[in-house]
């Protein structure tokens, strides 16, 4: 996690009134990896009040709709604001392509790849691409359901 702290500190040093959303819940008795991040930031210098933590979900798909209420209201608050996701590389297509279905577009801001030998990389990578054959109907039918708040950004807007 240090290192995607590292990755969204250097991001950030080149944008205006940054907001950190770190988000991620807890597994296997290990605490909530939203937690953990904002702790980083914190140490960073990061003030508390620049970040806003989200706890929740076991998994990608729930902590971004664990989330997504902050979002609509980062947005409403700030309607020019631009998301930037900074997650591994091998993650970052499936956070972003989750958002834009729900109709936020965002930019990628990937953290330095992991010091992993290559094959485990590449199954970081293809377990990730098929978590999207789960998440993308998923996405999709919480959105037509109504499941996600109604005050989602316009993408027309953007």
């Amino acid at each position: 996690m240090r290192r995607r702290v590292e990755a969204a500190l250097h991001w950030a040093s080149t944008l205006p009134d940054v907001r950190f959303l770190p988000l991620g819940g807890a597994r296997a008795g290990s605490p909530a990896e939203a937690t953990v991040i904002e702790r980083l930031l914190r140490e960073s210098g990061v003030p508390a009040s620049a970040i806003l933590g989200c706890p929740e979900g076991q998994n990608t798909i729930e902590s971004l709709r664990a989330c997504w209420p902050l979002l609509v209201a980062a947005r409403a608050a700030q309607p020019g604001v631009t998301l930037h996701v900074c997650t591994d590389g091998y993650h970052t297509l499936r956070c972003r392509l989750i958002l834009a279905l729900w109709g936020l577009r965002s930019r990628a801001a990937p953290a330095a790849r992991p010091a992993l030998p290559p094959r485990q990389l590449l199954a970081l990578r293809w377990r990730d691409r098929g978590a999207l054959l789960k998440d993308v109907p998923l996405a999709l039918y919480w959105r037509a359901t109504g499941r996600l708040p109604s005050s989602a950004p316009d993408p027309q807007k953007e």
